[in-house]
């Protein structure tokens, strides 16, 4: 019987200790011991609807030509991340990537030719800018100095468990993902229910944040004083990373997908057109917001783009990489 109860303890603790591990949880990946659940899409892990159970495509056109010397400082989110973008799609060797709502990653500024690009998807880009982006703090370069006491620094540590990971380890198989779309077609089929997060409309998922009252949707009323408010923030925000030496600085705007497949569904707000198109704004754009209107160039599951609405962007971003010099 103690060696059941200890076995059954062992089981549960390696169980817990997966949704702990970023280590242990990619070495399960990459080994095929457990599926990643955003195989299909994030919007279909979370509506679990079997028309959009659609394997996201694998983009693999790498940048064969000669490359530049000038060095691509990215300050992307999850539209460029790593697995989804890499040093390889871009015309440089000198490649350095970090998250744009995350503070200075120990970045240095590197000699020779640089630039900056901030890349943010739209629903995100009204609170990223309600102040000067000033996350990178190239000029302090080194690491960040923690003045806690070792009383605090104890106060502050924190397991590092992870619900959402953990669930994708335990749930993420075929035969659970069938189980859960079962579930979703019953509440669809009798209820008319999604997922609160998602929004089936035209026969797309969407995304709620797009659509909800609040800053982050599209048909939420941006008044024109908060216009000049961002504009005048995002010319600061040139202005300062100009100043630390970059030779050029770039704001690139995603789309949301509602933006662009469902303006239908309120009064769009056009923040995309606002800013980029303003007189007084001073930092270059890289915009990818007309050609996204021509076609739809999202994945069927997921929020983000497809293969060609990436290399769409990156072959905009290799223009400027190769021009500049």
């Amino acid at each position: 019987m103690k060696i059941f109860k200890y076995a059954t303890l062992i089981l549960f603790a390696f169980i817990w200790f997966l949704g702990c591990s970023k280590t242990a949880s990619k070495y399960a990946y990459d080994h095929h011991i457990v599926e990643d659940d955003y195989r299909y899409g994030d919007l279909y892990r979370l509506a679990n609807l079997p028309d959009f159970r659609v394997e996201v495509e694998k983009c693999d056109k790498n940048y064969n030509a000669k490359k530049s010397n000038v060095a691509l400082y990215l300050a992307g989110d999850s539209f460029t991340e790593d697995g989804r973008v890499d040093d390889d799609n871009f015309a440089t060797e000198r490649y350095l990537r970090g998250f744009v709502a995350e503070p200075n990653q120990g970045f240095t500024l590197i000699s020779g030719k640089k630039i900056l690009i901030i890349e943010t998807v739209e629903r995100h880009f009204r609170e990223r800018f309600q102040q000067p982006w000033k996350n990178w703090d190239m000029a302090r370069g080194g690491k960040i100095v923690n003045e806690l006491t070792s009383k605090e620094k104890l106060l502050e540590v924190k397991v590092p468990y992870n619900t959402q990971m953990h669930e994708s380890l335990l749930f993420g198989s075929d035969f659970m993902m069938k189980i859960r779309e079962m579930k979703a077609e019953l509440n669809l089929r009798l209820f008319g229910k999604t997922d609160d997060k998602v929004k089936l409309h035209n026969g797309h998922l969407l995304y709620y944040l797009d659509i909800n009252p609040g800053i982050s949707s599209c048909f939420d009323k941006i008044e024109k004083s908060e216009i000049d408010l961002m504009v005048k923030n995002v010319n600061l925000t040139y202005e300062y990373y100009k100043s630390l030496g970059f030779d050029e600085v770039y704001l690139s705007i995603i789309p949301n997908k509602t933006s662009v497949l469902a303006q239908d569904l309120g009064e769009y707000n056009h923040l995309i057109e606002r800013m980029e198109g303003n007189k007084d704004l001073k930092m270059p754009v890289i915009s990818v917001y007309a050609d996204f209107m021509k076609k739809n160039l999202y994945l069927k599951g997921d929020s983000h783009w497809n293969c060609e609405g990436q290399q769409i962007w990156i072959d905009k971003v290799n223009e400027r990489l190769l021009n500049i010099q």
